[in-house]
């Protein structure tokens, strides 16, 4: 048996700048570092077999933080992995996103045009960009590439295995919808996996059908077994309850390993705004933190 704990990155600096934010590699904010610091001291007691994240700034740090937790000796990591990054925005990383107007039929080629962003339809993307479709298909190679090996190995030894995948938002959603297509039951994801907030987490099981937990058994990779995907957990953000809208500093001061004190802040608050798959995900809103 498998188990794939999915936690979204930390807060960046490009988080509460309500851009467009997929491959720009923003490093996390203070808060984003408070924040990872709590998810690693939450699943400090939680062994992990291996631990991977993206190679972007937020998620690898915050990935880090997560390894820094572990209790000795640390688990074996790969913070390298390029299949399980953000969504490619192309021309509009870093620009801010805006919504459509709806009173007219416009082309988002033609948004473009005009140096404004709003929210891609499904199968569109921005010039030199990745669609939603192309995502799914990138994340279907990270799971064989990442996961599978996992499930083979652990249903080889008859053992449990426990893996962390520190990523991103709309990355994480393609994640678990391809590895639900998996499931023996042929059943399709009743529900888009998103909006987690930042350092959310969210389990999945994967079991090898009728093959017993402690049983080791000898196959090769070529063979084809019936899989039980289960999500057992989805956005659970348990380690933020007690940690300060303001902990860690301003959101727009960029976290520095090197630097002790804070001596500048940044006037201004992030803008409420509806959530929405690509609100909350690609720009990375930050509302329901404000609860916290």
């Amino acid at each position: 048996m498998l188990t794939v704990t999915f936690i979204r990155h930390g807060q960046s600096t490009d988080n509460v700048r309500h851009v467009w934010a997929g491959w720009a590699d923003a490093p996390l904010s203070q808060r984003g570092k408070a924040q990872a610091e709590a998810l690693g001291a939450y699943f400090s007691q939680t062994i992990f077999t291996k631990i991977y994240a993206s190679p972007l700034k937020r998620a690898a740090t915050t990935a880090a933080f997560v390894l820094a937790a572990q209790p000795a000796p640390q688990p074996p990591h790969d913070f390298t992995i390029e299949s399980v990054k953000e969504q490619n925005f192309g021309v509009a990383e870093g620009k801010p996103w805006c919504s459509p107007d709806n009173r007219i039929s416009k082309s988002l080629s033609e948004y473009m045009s005009e140096g404004k962003y709003p929210t891609p339809g499904p199968g569109e993307c921005f010039t030199d960009g990745e669609s939603d479709k192309d995502l799914a298909v990138r994340a279907t190679r990270a799971v064989d590439e990442v996961v599978m090996p996992h499930v083979r190995s652990a249903t080889r030894a008859g053992r449990a295995e426990h893996i962390a995948l520190v990523s991103h938002g709309l990355c994480i959603g393609a994640l678990i919808c391809a590895l639900l297509k998996r499931d023996s039951g042929n059943v399709a994801p009743t529900r888009e996996y998103s909006g987690m907030q930042n350092t959310a987490w969210t389990r999945v099981v994967i079991k090898m059908q009728d093959v017993a937990d402690s049983t080791p058994i000898d196959f090769t990779d070529e063979d084809t077994h019936s899989l039980i995907v289960t999500v057992m957990d989805f956005g659970r953000a348990d380690h933020l309850v007690k940690l300060k809208l303001n902990a860690g500093g301003t959101g727009k001061i960029a976290y520095d390993p090197k630097q002790r004190d804070i001596r500048a802040f940044f006037s201004g608050a992030a803008k409420t705004v509806a959530t929405k798959r690509y609100e909350s995900d690609a720009r990375d809103v930050i509302d329901r933190e404000r609860k916290n």
